[in-house]
């Protein structure tokens, strides 16, 4: 843990996959590795999964697709919770992967 909170995995675009069963701190562990990293002057974005997906959809609406991607490419890292509530919706295959 104490390598992972100098957030140098970052440095090099290396993912980072928690996995774990509710109720095990993988959320907890997301953002306090997220705190660490802004305490090492990296730029953290984070994002309940749900959340993401519905700002896609609505910048689809609006004729904006792209813009938050724009946004995120300048972040070090995005941090990506609860991705297992979207496993069962199309949707996200669709902005996730295309």
């Amino acid at each position: 843990m104490e390598q992972l909170s100098t957030a140098a995995f970052m440095d090099e675009a290396h993912n980072l996959i928690l996995v774990g069963g509710t109720g095990t701190g993988k959320t907890h562990l997301a953002t306090a590795l997220g705190v660490a990293a802004i305490h090492h002057d990296k730029r953290i974005r984070f994002f309940n999964a749900v959340d993401l997906v519905n700002l896609l959809e609505q910048e689809k609406q609006l004729n904006k697709t792209g813009n938050l991607a724009k946004r995120l490419v300048q972040v070090d890292a995005v941090i990506l919770d609860k991705p297992g509530y979207l496993l069962s919706r199309n949707r996200v295959a669709h902005f996730c992967f295309t």
